[in-house]
């Protein structure tokens, strides 16, 4: 045991430098086990905070989407003068036109009715909630004397063709039948919906 005392003692710094190192790369070891933990932990966040900004943005691009859709009917619907100001004037001019297309001797005779609450018309129609807007009826009345089935159906479907706004054929009636054509006695219905003021709650000014 003696012979090894000298052989300690000479050792000695190489031991403890050596148990220094070990120490040392104990410590870097369970440091860099804490960092990777760390890196993991917030890579982990950092990805699924990226995961919720991405469906954040998929979500506002699919309401982007829906905006930009929902802005073409509109201005679709406003083309065809279903939507805003009702062109009862342009109505009226059209109505003229596509019957002086018939070529026939008799003048019609015609009205446009005040617009009317679609809702205050149809009995079946449920009840607009206060505030809300309504949809307006404007009917317009003509008489056909000395006319044929034909030019009934000629007038309605050019009329159609050509005015700006949406209309159906709400009746017809077609009597006193003669040798040089009917009485017939027609109601086109025409349906706008009102715009809201900007920054109001009311509708807008009704049809002329």
């Amino acid at each position: 045991m003696n012979a090894w005392k000298p052989v300690l003692k000479l050792a000695r710094r190489s031991l403890v430098g050596l148990a220094i190192v070990a120490v040392l790369c104990v410590g870097i070891l369970f440091g860099v086990n804490f960092l990777a933990d760390q890196s993991r932990s917030g890579l982990a966040q950092m990805q699924g905070s990226t995961q919720e900004q991405q469906r954040q943005l998929s979500t506002k691009q699919d309401d982007l989407r829906d905006q930009r859709n929902n802005i073409r009917r509109f201005e679709t619907l406003r083309a065809q003068g279903l939507v805003g100001e009702p062109g009862r004037a342009l109505w009226v001019e059209q109505f003229e036109a596509s019957y002086q297309k018939l070529g026939l001797v008799d003048r019609p005779i015609y009205k446009l009715l005040a617009a009317k609450p679609l809702a205050g018309l149809n009995a079946e129609a449920a009840p607009f909630e206060p505030g809300a807007v309504e949809p307006l009826a404007h009917d317009l009345q003509f008489e056909l004397r000395n006319a044929h089935e034909t030019d009934v159906l000629n007038l309605i479907a050019d009329y159609r063709a050509r005015v700006v706004g949406r209309f159906r054929v709400n009746s017809c009636k077609l009597q006193d039948p003669k040798a040089d054509g009917l009485l017939a006695q027609c109601v086109l219905r025409f349906v706008s919906v009102p715009l809201l003021p900007t920054g109001t709650g009311d509708t807008a000014a009704s049809a002329k």
